[in-house]
Parts: C-alpha cells; sequence; structure tokens
C-alpha cells in the first residue's frame, strides 16, 4: 500500500447522515495520496454531493458500497454508481 497504490471498501448504511462520515473517509483519503489542498477540497466536495445523492433514501433499509481506489493516476471514490475522480497531478 501506498499514496499512489491502494483500494478499500466500505459498506455503509443508505441514510443520509453518513454523508459526513463518507466526506471525512474522502479527506483522510486525499491526504494519503498527498493531493494538494486546493484540489483536495474540490474532490472532498464532489464526494459529499455524489453520497448525498446516493444515500438520500432515509429510512430505507440497504447499504450502499463505496470503493476507493488510488494508482499512478488519479484517486477515485464510487459510490453506489457514481465514480468521483481527482488526478495526483491536479
Amino acid at each position: 500500500m501506498s499514496p499512489k497504490a491502494f483500494t478499500f471498501k466500505l459498506t455503509v448504511p443508505q441514510d443520509p447522515q453518513v454523508v459526513a462520515i463518507v466526506a471525512d473517509v474522502a479527506s483522510h483519503a486525499v491526504t494519503y495520496a498527498e493531493l494538494d489542498a486546493e484540489a483536495g477540497a474540490g474532490f472532498v466536495g464532489r464526494v459529499r454531493a455524489a453520497a448525498a445523492a446516493a444515500l438520500q433514501a432515509a429510512g430505507k433499509p440497504g447499504s450502499c458500497d463505496i470503493v476507493v481506489t488510488s494508482d499512478a493516476v488519479a484517486l477515485t471514490f464510487t459510490i453506489g454508481t457514481e465514480s468521483v475522480s481527482v488526478h495526483h497531478s491536479s
């Protein structure tokens, strides 16, 4: 595992209150992937918006899968069917 070579998976409840936790995980991933502050802040904002859309079904049973990957090119969060990426050089 390194800043440009990792994958981890989460399963979160289908609950809009979890959006803040997902954004916090994105923030940690940005730090670990060594992205600059401006690119990282924009990425976390886009992850927050994607998580809010994916987790909007409050009170409905179920969960949402999240996959976080970093490779030589980009850091990517896949939330349900939505993906948000930022290039490492950004």
